[in-house]
């Protein structure tokens, strides 16, 4: 199904599901050589910085699901909010979800959480998110508060290493925001979240930061470590903003940095 991918690991089916798509301006990586960036994504096949929302469902073996991230819901407009039908494909209904997990608290990560009138849109299932996640926006005054205050009484705060699921692990990933959490799923797969923008860019040269991250020193070590770890071991890695065939993919050095191997 077009904008649907899986794997499987520890009887859980992980699926990716593009939420929507766009396509970042150049100032997105301000300190890459434009030149170096135009090779790169022409090496690619990119025409632009292309980038996909992605939310996922986990389906538990006892049939359970849980999403991780929801989507832009409005934010976006017509270029994304497709996560409910990509889940309607699947036969899971947003009633189906047991608990939605945030990796953070950026719009387009937990935009799907609302309706168009600001309305929850899961007002029964138990929300996941980072303490130190918690700790940033809750009581900021900022607007991605909006998710502590409007599900203050749903929301459960887990740490690096706490069990979200059987055989889901959280996994602290600092630096695009302070408490910004990917998942280790099973014995062999990661989702990283936001520690990349593109595949395209960052991959060959892991210390190219997005001007999205709060933190780009503690971003730039996070992003190799765990580059690093995923490579050495092996691991399958899912990425937020992926594109189509990069879904879900194994690292091989190549150089200073890496290459991406769709599995």
């Amino acid at each position: 199904m077009a904008g649907i991918d899986r794997f499987t690991t520890a009887g859980i089916e992980v699926f990716a599901l593009k939420d929507g798509d766009t396509v970042f301006d150049e100032t997105v990586f301000p300190d890459l050589d434009p030149v170096v960036r135009d090779s790169r994504l022409r090496a690619a096949g990119l025409s632009g910085i292309i980038t996909e929302f992605n939310a996922f469902l986990l389906r538990h073996p006892d049939g359970a699901c849980d999403l991780v991230d929801t989507g832009c819901g409005s934010t976006w407009g017509d270029a994304a909010g497709h996560l409910p039908a990509r889940l309607a494909e699947l036969g899971v209904a947003l009633t189906d979800i047991r608990r939605v997990i945030l990796t953070h608290l950026h719009r387009d990560h937990f935009g799907g959480l609302f309706d168009a009138e600001g309305g929850k849109v899961f007002p029964k299932a138990e929300i996941w998110l980072g303490r130190a996640e918690h700790a940033r926006w809750h009581g900021s005054g900022e607007g991605n508060a909006i998710v502590t205050e409007a599900y203050a009484d749903q929301i459960t705060l887990f740490d690096d290493g706490d069990e979200v699921a059987p055989n889901v692990r959280g996994w602290h990933l600092p630096g695009h925001t302070p408490g910004q959490m990917g998942l280790r799923i099973g014995s062999d797969l990661v989702l990283v979240a936001d520690i990349l923008h593109s595949f395209a860019l960052q991959l060959p040269e892991p210390e190219v930061f997005a001007k999205y991250d709060a933190d780009k020193p503690q971003g730039i070590a996070t992003r190799k470590a765990a580059l690093a770890e995923i490579a050495e071991r092996g691991l399958v890695m899912a990425s937020s903003h992926a594109i189509a065939g990069q879904k879900f993919v194994r690292l091989v050095v190549d150089g200073q940095g890496y290459r991406a191997e769709t599995v």
